[in-house]
């Protein structure tokens, strides 16, 4: 395989029409997003960009075509994997995109099959020995997410198909709990309702070394460690919501293992970036994750300190 690969991985843009509903943060997004693309943009080995997917909020049509348009000024490859909010049937929003129509617009290359929950899941060869696989995490019109057996199936199939390369999972929801706080309520939708059971397939292969996911809106890193091997799981936080930011991922063939080295970037406008944390405090998602304290919903989302920067082996 080849000695280094270098690549950005980007989340939960969530470009929004919600600005003629009364919330001035919404029309930041593009402009969070513009600012990321200009930083990729410059870095001149980068490899690819990889989108986990909640490109859009309500599924608008004026959604899909302003990221489309903010996207082709990207002039590196990318990957999408879609997110919940990426088309849906909602009754509060009936003329959001069918997923068809907003996953296959988005991405061509995920057309066929039709684009439902379940079925936008793909393998690609990203670099000479490096395999990066997409599991399609959305359950149909809800923001929960799982991994059906048909999916589970071909997964176990493809890693066994890639035995001889190094394989990043990208997933939209996070295949594991970030705290206590994801038993209760709502917050359990924020990660992946069997991920236990998917790990424990990953679990089988120490090929698979990284896992990256979004959805959860906060940075967060965390090692696991088995018989096989190690791998290391990377959630990162919503490039348009709190705390604004993107990552950029190495990943070295060393004698001593596999280093992967993470920086994560959060935009340098500080106004806009006190805009969205204001605003991160008056959601209900601040008020489930802790009603004796609305601001510490922005805090989990920022990460520890520990969760922002990575420099390590993995045997």
């Amino acid at each position: 395989m080849s000695d280094s690969l270098y690549f950005a991985h980007v989340t939960d843009i969530h470009i929004s029409e919600r600005e003629s509903q009364g919330d001035p943060s919404a029309s930041l997004a593009a402009c969070l997003m513009r600012e990321c693309i200009t930083h990729l943009n410059a870095l001149p080995d980068l490899d690819f960009v990889l989108i986990t997917g909640d490109v859009m909020d309500v599924a608008g049509v004026a959604e899909r075509d302003a990221f489309l348009e903010i996207l082709d000024t990207l002039r590196k490859p990318w990957h999408f994997v879609p997110g919940n909010h990426d088309g849906f049937i909602d009754p509060f929003h009936p003329n959001a995109l069918k997923p068809h129509e907003a996953v296959a617009r988005i991405d061509p290359r995920l057309a066929d099959p039709v684009p439902a929950a379940q079925k936008a899941c793909w393998s690609r060869s990203v670099s000479p020995g490096v395999q990066l696989i997409a599991l399609d995490t959305r359950i149909a019109d809800d923001w929960a997410g799982e991994v059906e057996p048909a999916q589970l199936d071909w997964l176990r199939e493809q890693i066994e198909a890639h035995q001889d390369a190094v394989i990043i999972i990208a997933t939209h929801h996070p295949l594991h709990q970030l705290g206590p706080h994801n038993n209760r309520g709502r917050l359990h939708k924020f990660i992946c309702s069997n991920g236990a059971e998917v790990e424990a397939v990953l679990d089988q292969y120490p090929n698979v070394k990284l896992v990256i996911s979004g959805h959860h809106h906060t940075n967060h890193l965390s090692l696991v460690n088995n018989d096989n091997g190690q791998r290391l799981r990377v959630v990162t936080s919503a490039l348009g919501d709190y705390s604004c930011s993107h990552r950029a991922i190495r990943l070295e063939k060393r004698e001593a293992g596999w280093r992967v080295c993470i920086q994560t970037h959060q935009t340098d406008d500080v106004d806009m970036l006190q805009t969205m944390r204001r605003r991160a405090a008056t959601t209900g998602i601040a008020r489930e994750f802790d009603p004796n304290n609305l601001a510490a919903w922005a805090t989990f989302c920022e990460g520890r300190p520990h969760d922002l920067n990575y420099d390590g082996y993995l045997r």
